[in-house]
């Protein structure tokens, strides 16, 4: 298994502070992001504590992660750990009453990739065909109206309730920890991004152009892309903190 990746993270243009974080860990396979949002200073604490603690509990595994029956189950009983941290966290310090944080990850083990996510940050796959799909699942109540059909995407952009999340971790009592499993297949491409990425954009279709556009601008050059995209974001506006990560599948 060789993964190549790169990532960027930047305050935006509107906020004082970047609640964003970011984790990996190579050996495991992990990589991952986290928004977090609430309180005085609450978004930094919240996602900060859930990526620690997500990374910690994958690379405490090791070995063991191949052996186990459900990985679905795991990443699930992780991220409820982290989730009760965060709300033991606000509950000592009443000025972090009420943060959490969204999460969107990928565990890459064997011949699977195991893509994760709570609340409206996102995963991304750019197949070796050059199709571009969304992995992930938001927890929002806009894309519950979308599941239903009350609204269409394209109404989505510009709907007033689009950043209401329905899940947060620390803050959601009963958390659904969605799950999608991918094959491991060289040639494709992940690209994960909390919502200060892909908010600015009208639609799937710009981020992929501008996504293939920056690969072959750059060469393949990874960092090029994130730089691309962030700067895009920045350029339309800036609105939120902007954190993406980029990953290739090589082998």
């Amino acid at each position: 298994m060789r993964i190549k990746f790169s990532f960027k993270t930047d305050i935006g243009r509107k906020k004082t502070n970047n609640e964003d974080s970011y984790y990996y860990s190579e050996t495991s396979g992990l990589f991952g992001i986290a928004d977090g949002m609430g309180g005085h200073a609450g978004g930094e604490v919240a996602s900060k504590i859930a990526a620690d603690i997500i990374k910690k509990c994958v690379e405490s595994a090791g070995d063991k992660l191949g052996k186990l029956e459900s990985i679905p189950a795991f990443i699930s009983n992780i991220v409820i750990k982290a989730s009760d941290s965060i709300k033991e966290e606000a509950r000592r310090n009443p000025l972090l009453a009420g943060m959490g944080t969204t999460i969107v990850q990928m565990l890459c083990l064997e011949d699977k990739i195991y893509v994760s996510n709570v609340g409206d940050s996102r995963c991304y796959k750019l197949s070796d065909l050059k199709e571009f799909s969304q992995v992930s699942h938001d927890h929002s109540q806009i894309q519950e109206y979308i599941d239903d059909k009350i609204i269409t995407e394209e109404q989505a952009k510009t709907h007033p309730m689009r950043h209401i999340i329905t899940q947060a971790v620390g803050y959601s009592e009963n958390l659904n920890v969605r799950t999608v499993v991918e094959p491991y297949k060289a040639g494709d491409y992940y690209l994960l991004c909390s919502d200060g990425l892909n908010d600015h954009f009208a639609s799937d279709a710009e981020i992929k152009e501008l996504f293939l556009n920056a690969l072959e601008a750059g060469s393949g050059d990874l960092d090029a892309v994130c730089a691309a995209l962030v700067d895009k974001a920045n350029d339309l506006g800036g609105r939120d903190n902007i954190t993406v990560m980029v990953l290739k599948i090589l082998e």
